[in-house]
């Protein structure tokens, strides 16, 4: 039995592949092998790539970031430097700030409407003092008010202002009335100068 097997097996025709067909499977194994070239090194390697753009730009952001800042550093280094000199120059000065503050209440045009102008001396440290002016203006316009106030904060006498108080006239409309005073420290050891106030005496605010 099992030699006719062998014999019937023996008289198959051999298997033969026309043109056609081999030319089918060879573009069939070209296929397989694009398409597992694809997804198995083409398609991971763009990957990696984009990962590595997205990296890349990042990395250029924060670079940029860190250049901003370190000029935004070296601004603010040079603001202080020059902060300092102006701070040192000025602590080795002496001056009065109440003729200093009347110079800018004349050249701000509201000096005939001051009612007041007190200087006053306090010692804040064992190294400094405070020299102070309070001044009380009425009717005044207000570009006079942003123009005096402009040129006391601009000062290079660095001056500074506390206390301000604006109010309507009740004389005059379109007038304000403000009272304020403007400071600035000095060494101890500077020589004082006060000179006599200029108008009355301060009085409280509903005198």
């Amino acid at each position: 039995m099992r030699g006719q097997e062998e014999d019937d097996v023996m008289r198959l025709p051999a298997l033969r592949l026309s043109k056609r067909d081999k030319r089918t499977l060879l573009l069939g194994g070209i296929l397989v092998g694009a398409l597992l070239l694809t997804f198995g090194w083409i398609l991971p390697s763009l990957e990696r790539i984009r990962i590595l753009d997205r990296a890349l730009a990042a990395e250029r952001e924060r670079l940029q970031q860190v250049r901003q800042l370190h000029r935004a550093i070296l601004e603010l280094k040079e603001q202080e430097r020059e902060a300092q000199e102006q701070l040192t120059r000025r602590l080795s000065e002496t001056f009065s700030v109440a003729s200093v503050v009347e110079g800018m209440a004349r050249e701000s045009g509201i000096m005939e409407q001051v009612q007041y102008l007190k200087p006053e001396m306090a010692k804040v440290s064992e190294k400094y003092r405070e020299a102070s002016v309070s001044l009380k203006a009425g009717e005044i316009t207000p570009e006079q008010l942003v123009d005096f106030l402009y040129r006391v904060e601009s000062s290079e006498r660095l001056l500074r202002i506390r206390n301000l108080q604006i109010r309507t006239s009740p004389k005059e409309t379109g007038r304000l009335d403000v009272t304020l005073t403007i400071f600035t420290l000095m060494p101890s050891t500077a020589p004082a100068k006060t000179p006599e106030p200029e108008g009355p005496e301060p009085q409280g605010p509903d005198q």
